[in-house]
């Protein structure tokens, strides 16, 4: 055998044990991504959809902007423009926001949310709660507003 004909048979066993890493590794991935659940809002619902099955979590028409909780075990929603929590399974619902807010967002510990809501400039700005219910949001922005307090507003349930 010649060294040209070696070279290219090792070459190209190479190329396929290569070809063959990559596709179990995007195999891998997709099954991962196939794994993970997605939840999205739809006429005011909010729904959960995993290993090829949709399931509807609530039970009324004012819910929007659904987010996953970074370890995938819960959502953040807003319900009555007011922002909600709930587990994957749509137990457990319940309001985290101490004012009407929109567009919450999970921290990357998944132990706490922002949020936009009316700052006390009257303007958007940005809050941060924790998930469990019952606290004060923090201001966050516009920087103006983070030495004073948010505007007292009530709790709203429902």
């Amino acid at each position: 055998m010649t060294t040209n004909t070696t070279i290219k048979r090792t070459l190209v066993l190479a190329g396929l044990t290569a070809a063959a890493g990559i596709a179990a590794l995007a195999g891998g991935t997709a099954a991962q991504a196939a794994a993970t659940p997605s939840v999205y809002a739809s006429h005011g619902a909010v729904y959960v959809k995993q290993a090829g099955h949709t399931t509807r979590l609530t039970s009324d028409d004012v819910n929007k902007q659904p987010a996953l909780s970074p370890d995938a075990t819960q959502i953040a929603y807003v319900h009555n423009d007011t922002v909600w929590v709930m587990n994957l399974d749509g137990s457990g619902q319940h309001q985290v926001s101490d004012r009407t807010g929109s567009a919450p967002a999970w921290d990357a510990s998944g132990v706490r949310l922002t949020y936009t809501a009316t700052s006390c400039t009257g303007a958007p700005g940005t809050f941060r709660t924790g998930t469990n219910g019952g606290d004060t949001s923090e201001v966050l922005a516009p920087t103006a507003c983070v030495s004073q307090d948010a505007p007292q507003v009530g709790y709203i349930m429902g």
